[in-house]
Parts: structure tokens; sequence; C-alpha cells
């Protein structure tokens, strides 16, 4: 019989909850007791990893498929340019989402956010190197301690969490589709663009190989995005195996996702024979 933990109840309901993240005044510890997330800190290969787990989790089998959840970039740089005192994203996107995914998700905390209070931390790390190879294994590594084997994951990431996403996927056997919404998938098309410092110690999807075709990906693009242009992603789709390009009507970088959620979280549209559906 499934635990009853696999059903509890949150403590404010579902509209609150929703109205209050709207508004960005859920700070992600407040979010993760009224969505009743179990949270952990881990070290990885390097650096320490705050991850969060949602009820559904607490019945997982060794079948089960997960969902792994890479927020952006967050808080990284002051408006003036200036490396911040600390990169947690101030309203997680992603959070509220794996809450109330009805998969077993795991919400990947990256390397110095969510106050993991690690020695190793400094401000290169979420500014130059924010998607060194560094990150990228200690992250990796975190996931191979958390989940089975056997388990097949969907790895699933917004801005520069969709860069991580891909970047994670071949390290992992057990990835067999990778989710991105306005992921940065064209690093340094995206300097030269805004004009930003080169992230010289970063990985760029766009210069390593094609994913292997095992791996199923699904780029959804914000049509408003000002930030990640579509058209960055739309080619980065076009020199992969089995990727498809979903432009997505009425989003920004970071706004107007959460509809489309309550869809690309549905089995089976993020499998890749659905992906195109999410926009019918």
């Amino acid at each position: 019989m499934a635990s009853t933990d696999c059903f509890r109840q949150t403590h404010l309901g579902p509209l609150v909850i929703l109205v209050l993240w709207l508004a960005g005044c859920v700070p992600y510890q407040q979010l993760a007791r009224q969505q009743d997330l179990q949270q952990q800190l881990l070290p990885g290969e390097r650096f320490l990893h705050r991850i969060f787990t949602n009820t559904a989790a607490r019945c997982a089998t060794p079948a089960s498929r997960w969902h792994v959840y890479i927020e952006g970039d967050g808080h990284a740089v002051t408006p003036q340019g200036r490396p911040a005192a600390d990169p947690t994203p101030r309203s997680p996107l992603l959070l509220p989402m794996m809450a109330r995914d009805p998969a077993p998700a795991l919400y990947l905390g990256r390397p110095c956010y969510f106050d993991t209070a690690d020695p190793q931390c400094h401000p290169g790390q979420w500014t130059l190197a924010r998607y060194s190879e560094d990150t990228v294994a200690s992250m990796a590594a975190v996931l191979r301690q958390q989940l089975p084997a056997s388990s097949p994951v969907t790895l699933i990431g917004h801005s520069g969490g969709g860069t991580l996403a891909v970047l994670l996927a071949p390290r992992l056997p057990q990835v067999d589709r990778v989710v991105t919404l306005a992921g940065n998938l064209a690093v340094a098309r995206w300097t030269t663009y805004h004009d930003y410092t080169p992230l010289d110690r970063s990985l760029d999807p766009s210069q390593a190989p094609p994913l292997p075709p095992s791996i199923a990906q699904c780029h959804l693009a914000a049509t408003a995005d000002r930030e990640i242009l579509p058209q960055w992603i739309q080619a980065y789709a076009a020199t992969q195996p089995r990727a498809h390009f979903v432009p997505v009507p009425e989003t920004r970088h970071d706004r107007g996702w959460r509809p489309w959620w309550t869809l690309i979280s549905s089995e089976p549209i993020i499998k890749a024979s659905g992906c195109d559906k999410v926009t019918r």
C-alpha cells in the first residue's frame, strides 16, 4: 500500500500558493514547507548541493520515471553588472512546478545556490564558471547518488538550467529525455549579442558534440523572449539527432510558463513523439 505521505496536503490551498508565487513573495524555504518538500544538503564531486524532492518521490519504485529540475542563473549579477553576493533566485520559477509535478521529481540546486555555506564558493563560480566542468561534474555526482540506476530520467531546465541539463545528459546513462524552457544553448552567441563578459570558464552546448540519439530532446522557446532569442534555440535543435523545437506563445523569458507546464509535465506530452503537441 502506498504511504499516505504521497498524498499529504499542503498547509495552504493551491490558489493561495499560486497567488503568492506570482507575486514573487514566497522564499524557497517557505515554499518548501508549504508544499511539504523534503530537502537535503549533499556533497557532489567538489561542491555542496541543496536538493528538494516532492511528495510523489516518496512512493517511487526502482522503475519509476524521475523528473529532475534545474533552475536558471537566478541572481548571478546585480543590475549594475557586478557579481551578486548570493546567486539564489529570489523567486524560483521551477521549484513550484517541481512541487506540483505528478511524477517523482527532484530539484537539483546548483553549486553555491540556496545557502549551502560551501567554502568552495566564490563569485566566479556563479559568473564566469557558471557552466564549468567542475559544476557539471559535481551535479552529475549528486544525481548518481540519488537516482536508481534502473530509473529512466527526464532532465528539465530553464534558461541556464537548460544549459546544464544538456551538458549533464550524456553523463548519466538513465537520461533518455531533456526538456529545456528558454534554454541558453549557445552561450557564446548569448554573451556576444548582449555584450556580456565572455564566460571563458564555462562549457557551451553549441560547441559540444550532439547528444546521442538515445536521448530525445524538447526545446521550448518563449516567443517574446529578449534574453534568449528563439532562433538560437531553433538553430541548436537543428544540429541534434532527436530534437524538437517548440515556440510557446504568450511567454517571455521568465513569465507565462506555468499554464503551459500543466501540459508539458504530463506524460506522454514530453516524449519526443508528442513534444510538438504542446502548442496545439
